[in-house]
This record gives C-alpha cells, sequence and structure tokens, in this order.
C-alpha cells in the first residue's frame, strides 16, 4: 500500500494522530478511502457511488484502521478484540442503506482477524465528509500490552 505514512498507515490530514493508545484500548482516527493523498472513491451514496463501490470503499477504509493499529501497537498480532466500529456515509438525499454500506468494512475486519474483528457499530449518514469522500471509518480496538 503507498502511502505517505510509516507501514502502511496515511498520513494524517491535519494536527492529529493516526492513533491514541490509552489503556488498553486503541483509538482510530477516521480514516478516508485514499492512499497516500490519492483519494480513491469520491461522491455521495445514492447518486455518484453505488453499494458495491461503497462496500469496496469502507472496507479499504477498515484495512487502513488495522493497519494504523497494527503499527502503533506494534503488529497485528497485538489485537485482541475490535471493540467499536463508526461508519459516515456521505448520503444523496433519501438514501437509507448505511448499513449495507458499512458492512463492507464489517465483512472485512471478520476476514483479517477472524472472531477478534467481531464488533459493536454504527452506521451514520451524513450530508458531507472530507474530501468529497462517501465514507469515513472510526473504531476503538483492544490492544495487548506494547511489552
Amino acid at each position: 500500500m503507498s502511502t505517505d505514512g510509516p507501514a502502511g498507515v496515511n498520513k494524517p490530514g491535519g494536527n492529529y494522530v493516526p492513533v491514541v493508545i490509552h489503556g488498553g484500548l486503541a483509538y482510530v482516527s477516521g480514516q478516508l478511502p485514499r492512499r497516500g493523498e490519492d483519494l480513491l472513491y469520491s461522491g455521495k451514496v445514492g447518486a455518484a457511488v453505488d453499494i458495491n463501490a461503497a462496500q469496496e470503499a469502507a472496507a479499504l477504509c477498515a484495512d487502513l484502521c488495522i493497519s494504523a493499529v497494527s503499527h502503533a501497537a506494534g503488529g497485528e498480532d497485538k489485537i485482541v478484540q475490535v471493540l467499536k466500529v463508526a461508519g459516515y456515509v456521505a448520503s444523496a438525499p433519501g438514501f437509507t442503506q448505511q448499513s449495507q454500506v458499512v458492512n463492507g468494512a464489517s465483512d472485512r475486519l471478520i476476514e483479517r482477524l477472524g472472531e477478534r474483528g467481531r464488533h459493536a457499530r454504527t452506521s451514520i449518514g451524513v450530508a458531507e465528509l472530507p474530501r468529497g469522500a462517501p465514507i469515513e471509518l472510526d473504531m476503538v480496538v483492544a490492544i495487548r500490552s506494547q511489552s
């Protein structure tokens, strides 16, 4: 994965860090479907972006979240459990299938992590997202200590 940051982690777009670890929890900043500075998907779901493309974008966001946690925690094996996922879907007027879009992320997490990828989740429709992205994903992950 070509990115601006270390080990497949996109460089933040502002004055924040990709992950904060505190008390055995990793709080992952929102991830857009991008590689480096290149946004790979853009537009509102239900208009310029269909559900299948939005699910692919959500899966990419999940991969980016896991990469960020893996880098911050010292490896994917440090992930104990994905606890909570929030998916923000840029929705065209009348679009109500946000949960179907975020299924792309949930499916990817379970595909990559098995039972450790099962999580609580919120799917939220929003009017706009940074850079015109169709989805932004953040999560909270339980990790093993960095010893």
